[in-house]
Order: structure tokens, then C-alpha cells, then sequence
């Protein structure tokens, strides 16, 4: 699979350029859907190395159904992230949500969990279970805290129906982004830690770069946009994210060995 790879640096090269320097032709926005769905195919592949192919594909298949339902609950009444709806069209809708966005969370939460391996190298342990949890979902609102100021301000992808503070955008939006990153991630961790799984350093790297790949290419459009806050935001509560990571890998991590 590594074509894949391949493909999606190019995809992403080309990306970076347009559209973070806003050129991305009209007749070229299918380009951005092709884009989360080349992230989401690395991200499965990284599932099915891990958990295996039928465990792998089918979490990979759980993740995309929950997430997209949960969006949609969101679209529809205004629950978990908060009321907002679609602007622009990233394809196929199920549940009245792009297909693309259930790939883009199958992608955040594999990355995160590439980023806190360390958490699932031993057996289970309560303290272990609920920080690789919480590391996992800080990861996967610090990701959100860059994407969403861009996709709303300034590219109206999506918009929202009520507001907050950062840059209009309600807080129950990340409070949801927390929340079902958390909970996904409390079932993988029992799944790795309870049944024999396999390791592949390579597309653990590649996670790792797919994820700050993903951070960098919105950080340039922010700073296009004049999103100066956003990029100073999201750089913070990465900061904090990895001092918590890197106490929580000393403390409840080392303490096993």
C-alpha cells in the first residue's frame, strides 16, 4: 500500500499550495474531498497493520458510521457539536453528512492513537487506559482548534447556527470533539490491550507525519487567512498536550517497566 503514501504526498503537495494560498480553481473542488479520502485510505491501512485486516476494517467501519451519525445529529437538531450546516460539497452524504468527513475522523483518531503508542505497549491499567484517553482526545481537539477557525472563517465549508468565543464557534463543538474522540479511544485501548496486535513501525512514522502534515497544511492557510490566534492556540494546547504526554508516559508508563 505504499502507492497510497505516494499518492497522497503528492495530492497533499499540490494542496498545501492552492488551497493554502487560496488558488484552488472553482472546477477543482473535488480535489478537497479526494484529499480526506486519501487520508482516511492511510489511516485505514494503518488499522488493519495494527488490529488486523477484518478487526481493522471493522472499526475503521464503526468509527466512519458512529462519527457521521453523531455529525449528523449536529446538522439536524444541534446535539453533540452544536447547529451548523454544510456550505460546500465534499461528495456522497449519508445521514446528510459528507461520506469524507467520516473519513477525516477515521484519520484523526488513528493518528492521535500513532502519536500515544507508547500508552499501548503494556498490559491493561486503569490509569494507563484513561490517560492514553485523554492524550488521544486532547490530540484530536488541537486538530480541530486549526481546522475549524479555517473551514468556517475562511472557507465557509461549513457554518455555524449559533456562536462562542473563538472565532464564533461554540464551545460545545469541541466539547463534542473531546467527547466522542474519548470514547473511541476507551474501546481501542481494551481492544490492543486485550488481544495479541501487531506493530509496524513504518506507518506508526507515517501516522505520525499524516498528523502534523495535516496541522502544517492548515497552520499556512491560517496564516494567509490572517488567523494569527489560531495557529498561537492550536500551537499551546499542543504544547500542554505533550508536557501531559510526557508526564503521563514517566509516571504511569515507566513505573511498569
Amino acid at each position: 500500500m505504499n502507492w497510497v503514501w505516494k499518492l497522497f504526498l503528492v495530492w497533499y503537495s499540490i494542496g498545501v499550495i492552492l488551497v493554502g494560498f487560496d488558488i484552488l480553481p472553482p472546477f477543482l473542488e473535488w480535489a478537497n474531498a479526494v484529499f480526506l479520502y486519501l487520508a482516511g485510505a492511510l489511516a485505514i491501512i494503518y488499522a488493519v497493520q495494527i488490529l488486523g485486516k477484518r478487526a481493522g476494517l471493522l472499526f475503521s467501519a464503526i468509527i466512519t458510521a458512529f462519527t457521521m451519525w453523531a455529525e449528523s445529529l449536529g446538522v439536524k437538531y444541534g446535539w453533540v457539536f452544536g447547529a451548523y450546516h454544510y456550505e460546500k460539497d465534499f461528495g456522497v452524504q449519508v445521514f446528510g453528512v459528507p461520506l469524507t468527513i467520516g473519513f477525516a475522523w477515521v484519520m484523526v483518531i488513528f493518528t492521535s492513537m500513532a502519536i500515544a503508542r507508547a500508552w499501548l505497549t503494556h498490559s491493561f491499567s486503569f490509569g494507563r487506559w484513561i490517560g492514553y484517553a485523554l492524550i488521544t482526545s486532547m490530540l484530536a481537539v488541537c486538530m480541530d482548534l486549526i481546522i475549524d477557525p479555517v473551514a468556517f472563517v475562511a472557507k465557509e465549508y461549513w457554518v455555524w447556527e449559533n456562536t462562542g468565543p473563538y472565532y464564533g464557534i461554540p464551545n460545545q463543538n469541541f466539547i463534542g470533539w473531546f467527547s466522542v474522540s474519548f470514547g473511541i479511544q476507551l474501546l481501542l485501548y481494551l481492544w490492543i490491550t486485550f488481544r495479541n496486535t501487531s506493530y509496524s513501525s513504518l506507518w506508526n512514522r507515517r501516522m505520525k507525519w499524516l498528523y502534523g502534515m495535516m496541522i502544517g497544511m492548515f497552520v499556512v492557510t491560517s496564516l494567509v487567512a490572517g488567523l494569527f490566534t489560531a495557529v498561537f492556540v492550536t500551537g499551546s494546547a499542543l504544547a500542554v498536550t505533550f508536557l501531559l504526554q510526557w508526564a503521563g508516559r514517566r509516571f504511569l508508563i515507566n513505573e511498569s517497566q
